[in-house]
């Protein structure tokens, strides 16, 4: 029992290098120009292994593409709990974004500058996924609350989340020489100013 867990931890562990190593060729290559040997190559993972559980490098992409998602949603998710406020709210997916480009900018590298549909036809454009959706519903409640003023929600969405995410992209093409959390008060300010009552 001992060591068929080992295993499988061995697996899941090699399984989750290969996905983080194929991330990063994906954004500093682009998806066309990273092949399965240079995953091999740069993960240490075999080749057959890499095909006995993802199928395809289209799969693998698939599943990086996913689990990038997941994850930002999840700990987009975490920030909200048990915050009410709207503005908070807003600002806990500022934060997030801001953080995470500091601490993990290869997925923020992904989620802004990947051509998904490239490689991936039927997948959702980045701003119709879950946690942009869930800005949507803030920004919403905000408006039916009476805290942000009426206006399309879509427009709105983009003018907060312009704020931030151009930021970020600022940030990683280090034209902004300081990290975002230094001024992330006086960027979350403007963005909540712009579609505040």
């Amino acid at each position: 029992m001992i060591a068929k867990r080992a295993r499988r931890d061995n697996i899941n562990s090699k399984m989750e290098r290969v996905l983080t190593v194929a991330r990063e060729l994906f954004v500093s290559r682009g998806y066309h120009n990273v092949s399965v040997p240079a995953i091999v190559k740069a993960s240490g993972v075999s080749t057959g292994a890499i095909y006995s559980y993802f199928g395809s490098k289209e799969n693998l992409a698939r599943r990086i593409h996913e689990d990038t998602l997941a994850k930002f949603q999840n700990m987009f998710l975490q920030r909200l709990e048990g915050v009410d406020d709207i503005r908070c709210q807003l600002e806990a997916f500022g934060y997030l974004c801001f953080d995470l480009v500091e601490r993990e900018a290869v997925m923020m590298e992904y989620m802004l500058f990947m051509k998904h549909d490239e490689f991936m036809r039927d997948t959702t454009p980045i701003c119709f996924t879950e946690p942009f959706k869930k800005v949507r519903a803030i920004i919403s409640a905000g408006m039916d609350s009476g805290v942000l003023r009426r206006q399309d929600v879509y427009t709105a969405a983009i003018t907060y989340t312009g704020v931030v995410l151009r930021a970020v992209e600022l940030r990683l093409m280090c034209i902004l020489p300081n990290p975002l959390p230094q001024i992330s008060g006086d960027l979350l300010e403007n963005a909540w100013i712009a579609i505040k009552r």
